[in-house]
């Protein structure tokens, strides 16, 4: 793990004046994405056709018969496309229901044709959108990179733009506007896709094995063809075929549309006689029965790719050796260059991909045989990349004998653990890892004896959390961390360092209660494994450090991160990016306990240090920008905070996107800075739009949506609106309780707030107790000179004078 800097509080009181309201400062979390992705699905009917007509009892509009499409991803629709009538109409009657948008979930089990079915509906539909875009979501951390693409097209960014700007235009430009219809191909489960769904009037359509869609989408259950349309489908695909013979071909298949579809598309190409085709159909299909397999969709299937596969291989040895190599891949984009690395990494001459010997390093033959898997329904083919689907390598898979297969995922395994993209901190390396991310996933990391491949995976992880994908980083960092500690050992050096970078997943994700045990359990480990001085043992010492301050110790943190950053600079170099970290955790921990000078000191070294060996637009020199914001301010030097974190919020929106949590954390702090040179109007103005994003993004309960809570407080009652800032001030404080517990300083903070409000409204009493509870609570844990502690004892101090002043003019009266 690469450790990111802690989110330091900051004490100062708001200049111009104003009541004395505490603030938190936030800093800089980690990543955002890049590229593009397809969307792509395997077309088992072969050739494209012009999409089909409106059916008859849906007209189209002609005010806008010649329109033409913003944005419009789908693959060619089949005019041939036959049945379904009933489920097109219920979904167009669901989704023009009017209101807020429609959002239709479509479930069944894989090939029974929910993608044939939206697909249809798109087209049937067209002239009623102007943007239609496809999404594949099988893979949740992917949807970002489509969303790109969606903007890239309606001139939203540019082609480089990172995925989560994309979100945050896209999101915008939808709700702003309607005639639009989105599709999530290949759903998993509703969580992976909340976050991407827009506002607005448009409409949503989802694909998805599993049927637990109800909380966000009304939903269908696709089930297999009426035997009538079945038939209907073959003999509109295959003129001559009798109705008889199609319904004996339906009756094999299983009434299942894309294993009809392939059956149609074989028999068009291959010509075989219907009765040699039934006879091989059924030859496949006992022997797949014979393995224990149940006699559903995917047998079928099956079947039919089989003979797709054993007539390509006949064709073309060399394609099929591709068709080979990408059904052990991830069911994504293959870029030609990663199956020239593969096949090339092995030894061609003996290996299972002898036949690419002669082609490989050739390339129009090589792409001629690539092509090959297309024209055989096997793959989809565009743009320098293959993709064969999810189906059709599981069938290809089961096809090749086990020895065979064992070769071709050493040799896969060896080869994915040789391409770096670089380092996964650096936003200009995302679009590579992006390409490369489902294909390391497909090698089944977890369960690989190849060493450099699990240093891959782990810096996928580092990519993830980098890129401001939290979630999926933080399930494959435990499913690595759990899965190596059974298979190598809890003390092996790979099973650690997956220890270390689900610290930092827990960390963002803002499950503190998930750190200390699991940091303790490493660092021990290491300690006795590795040595006090390891690289390793460091990482996860200034891991403690982080932890520390984010459950509020912060004199321990400092006194850790000190240490480490001592150890680092002797071990490894004092321009080392590990050591960097640590100098600008140094800085934020020196701002948590008050030492705001030294702060300002080693936050503008390691500045310094990082652009000259990063760059300024790198996301690490990103982080020390904010973090030198925070030191300014805490010496107050409050023009040129504002400075540098109006300019460090505008290259982290350029580089990272505005809804990256680092670019919201900067957005934070630049509310802080506008408030304190008396810019309180804008200063709300920024922290109410920060406050909503953090909601969207991390959700209410998260620490960083707290701090934004708590700053609109402030905020709000700078101009003039208390009322509204104590109903957010006790909400926060609410909140922190019941995440961070009672004695946390962030909820002390949340307490002393409150009170000055309750104060400020003549609520005195009240007002009293809490600031005396939290100058209690805080000089026990952080002792009487830290500077919050001492803010809270200047809180008391008001109140009791204003109590005081209170209990005078009663006498007084009473008196007279």
């Amino acid at each position: 793990m690469t450790e990111t800097p802690e989110k330091p509080g900051s004490t100062d009181e708001p200049a111009g004046g104003q009541p004395p309201v505490t603030q938190w400062i936030h800093t800089e979390g980690n990543g955002a994405s890049a590229t593009v992705g397809t969307g792509v699905q395997v077309n088992i009917n072969t050739p494209s056709v012009p999409a089909p007509r409106p059916a008859s009892d849906q007209p189209t509009s002609s005010a806008v018969e010649g329109r033409r499409p913003q944005a419009w991803n789908l693959r060619p629709g089949d005019r041939s496309f036959t049945g379904r009538r009933a489920e097109l109409a219920e979904l167009r009657a669901r989704l023009s229901a009017g209101g807020a948008t429609a959002v239709q979930a479509v479930h069944g089990i894989g090939g029974v044709g929910k993608t044939q079915l939206v697909l249809a509906y798109a087209y049937t539909h067209r002239a009623d959108y102007d943007v239609a875009w496809w999404i594949s979501a099988e893979q949740s951390g992917l949807i970002g990179d489509q969303f790109t693409a969606l903007g890239t097209t309606l001139g939203l960014l540019d082609a480089q733009a990172d995925s989560t700007v994309a979100q945050s235009k896209v999101r915008e430009f939808l709700r702003r506007n309607d005639r639009w219809l989105l599709i999530f191909d290949n759903a998993e489960k509703p969580a992976d896709l909340r976050p991407w769904l827009p506002d607005g009037t448009g409409h949503v359509l989802i694909t998805s094995r599993t049927r637990n869609w109800g909380e966000i989408a009304h939903t269908m259950e696709l089930d297999l063809l009426p035997r009538a349309e079945a038939v209907e489908l073959l003999t509109t695909r295959l003129k001559k075929i009798s109705e008889a013979d199609a319904d004996r071909i339906a009756e094999d298949l299983g009434d299942l549309p894309l294993a009809l579809a392939q059956a149609a598309s074989y028999l068009t190409e291959s010509g075989m006689s219907i009765t040699d085709y039934r006879q091989a159909l059924r030859d496949e299909t006992v022997a797949v029965l014979d393995e224990g397999r149940p006699a559903d969709y995917q047998h079928s299937l099956a079947a039919a790719a089989i003979l797709n596969t054993n007539a390509l291989g006949a064709r073309d040895p060399a394609a099929l050796a591709v068709l080979h190599l990408c059904s052990f891949l991830g069911p994504e984009p293959v870029p030609t260059d990663l199956v020239v690395t593969i096949a090339t990494y092995a030894d061609l001459d003996t290996s299972v991909l002898a036949p690419l010997a002669q082609i490989i390093d050739k390339p129009m033959q090589r792409q001629r045989s690539i092509g090959a898997v297309g024209a055989f329904g096997l793959a989809r083919v565009e743009f320098g990349t293959i993709t064969v689907h999810r189906l059709v390598q599981a069938v290809v898979r089961d096809q090749i004998d086990p020895a065979v297969a064992a070769e071709l995922r050493t040799h896969i395994e060896a080869a994915l653990g040789t391409v770096d993209p670089g380092d996964p901190r650096d936003s200009a390396k995302w679009p590579q890892w992006s390409m490369l991310l489902p294909h390391l996933l497909a090698a089944n990391p977890a369960h690989t004896d190849n060493s450099e491949l699990r240093q891959r995976a782990r810096d996928a992880i580092v990519y993830l959390i980098c890129r401001g994908d939290t979630q999926p980083a933080q399930e494959l960092a435990d499913n690595l961390y759990q899965e190596w500690r059974q298979r190598l050992g809890p003390d092996h050096v790979d099973t650690l360092r997956a220890a270390t970078e689900l610290v930092w997943a827990y960390r963002d994700l803002g499950q503190f209660h998930r750190l200390r045990p699991l940091v303790d359990d490493t660092l021990t480990r290491q300690i006795d494994t590795l040595g006090h001085d390891h690289p390793d043992t460091l990482r996860t010492a200034s891991d403690l450090a982080v932890v520390q301050i984010a459950l509020g110790a912060y004199h321990r943190a400092r006194e850790i991160t000190e240490d480490v950053y001592r150890r680092r600079v002797r071990v490894l170099g004092e321009d080392h990016l590990d050591t960097l970290t640590s100098a600008n955790t140094l800085a934020n921990a020196l701002g948590q306990v008050g030492d705001f000078r030294r702060a300002l000191e080693v936050g503008e070294d390691v500045y310094r240090r990082r652009v000259r060996v990063l760059g300024e637009d790198h996301p690490d020199a990103l982080t020390s920008a904010n973090t030198l914001a925070n030191a300014l301010d805490g010496v107050g030097e409050s023009r040129r905070a504002l400075e540098v974190a109006e300019d460090v919020y505008r290259r982290c929106v350029r580089v990272l996107g505005e809804d990256h949590p680092n670019a919201l954390s900067s957005a934070g702090n630049l509310a802080y800075a506008l408030g304190g040179v008396g810019d309180f109007r804008r200063a709300l103005e920024v922290g109410e739009d920060v406050y909503r994003r953090h909601v969207r993004v991390l959700g209410e309960d998260h620490p960083d949506a707290l701090k934004s809570a708590h700053n609109l407080a402030a905020a709000l009652e700078r101009v003039g609106e208390s009322r509204r800032a104590l109903e957010v001030a006790e909400d926060v404080y609410r909140r922190c309780v019941r995440v961070l517990g009672e004695d946390h300083p962030d909820t002390l903070r949340a307490v002393l707030n409150m009170a000055q409000l309750m104060g400020s409204r003549g609520r005195l009493i009240p007002a009293r107790q809490h600031a005396e509870q939290a100058h209690r609570k805080l000089r026990a844990n952080l002792g009487s000179q830290h500077p919050l502690t001492k803010h809270a004892r200047s809180t008391l101090d008001q109140i009791g004078a204003a109590m005081g002043g209170r209990q005078s003019k009663g006498k007084s009266r009473r008196r007279s």
